[in-house]
């Protein structure tokens, strides 16, 4: 009779565009988002895997609790790691709506439409981030408080409804602030992130549960990129191929060591000699 085989961790990874994109698309396929880096490092340390990503572009964190039903019970996640709160500090006051509308990535390539969009939405688009970024400059860059706190109470939420699958561990990350790049666009997105942090620090503090963490993405870009977000982050926002690499080696290791903890993970020992 063959040995049982174990059991794959299962992983959920949730969030917007930075889960899910690289800074330099288009590259080797070897170039890896950090959800599929998690299961090359688990795979090739002789775990079992599986990876579930769900990750829309500008999806904010209020869109996944409406969601959570779907994506997680039926799943039933060891590991979720949550990357949310980014989009929510991009903007200070354009509606999400038209930024979805202005920069599709499903666009057909009709006449009416790339007329549209050329004539119409992108000049209409261009003329109103120039002047949220003037007033970016003139107004309190953090002024709408409610964002942060809302962001924190929605986490908070979500991983409390977590909790009912089993208590998995969750990861929350902490966000990285904008590069060189688009600091001109959104000249008060820096001050925003640095308040969105606090408020998702606090809110992991206040949960107070330990199996529910604080990813420090910070301190990555500190060891592999000696601080710099410019390299961490070349096309502004999203994270280098190396940074996904390096947060999908981290979790891995922090995914291992906590699998290693729960009876129904923990690897066979080897077979005696």
């Amino acid at each position: 009779m063959s040995a049982p085989l174990p059991m794959p961790i299962r992983v959920l990874v949730k969030g917007a565009s930075t889960v899910n994109w690289l800074s330099g698309m288009g590259g080797p396929r070897t170039d890896f988002a950090f959800p599929r880096a998690i299961e090359a490092e688990l795979l090739a340390s002789g775990r079992p895997v599986r990876v579930e990503t769900i990750s829309v572009a500008s999806e904010r964190t209020s869109t996944t609790l409406l969601r959570w039903e779907k994506e997680v019970l039926g799943y039933s996640p060891d590991v979720v790691v949550l990357v949310y709160g980014h989009y929510e500090t991009i903007h200070l006051f354009l509606p999400r709506w038209l930024e979805r509308h202005a920069n599709s990535l499903r666009t057909r390539p009709r006449r009416i439409t790339n007329l549209y969009r050329k004539h119409v939405l992108r000049p209409v688009w261009m003329a109103l981030a120039k002047l949220q970024a003037k007033l970016d400059t003139v107004l309190d860059p953090t002024l709408r408080r409610s964002r942060p706190r809302n962001v924190a109470a929605d986490l908070q939420a979500l991983i409390s409804q977590l909790q009912k699958v089993g208590s998995p561990l969750v990861f929350v990350f902490e966000l990285l602030p904008p590069a060189t790049r688009y600091r001109s666009w959104f000249p008060g997105m820096t001050e925003r992130i640095a308040v969105m942090n606090d408020a998702i620090a606090e809110m992991v503090a206040r949960v107070d549960l330990p199996n529910v963490r604080l990813f420090r993405t910070s301190e990555l870009v500190t060891k592999y990129a000696d601080g710099d977000v410019d390299a961490a982050t070349p096309d502004g926002f999203h994270y280098s191929p190396q940074l996904h690499r390096e947060i999908g080696t981290q979790l891995a290791r922090e995914i291992a060591e906590w699998a290693d903890t729960q009876p129904h993970l923990r690897m066979p020992a080897p077979p005696h000699a």
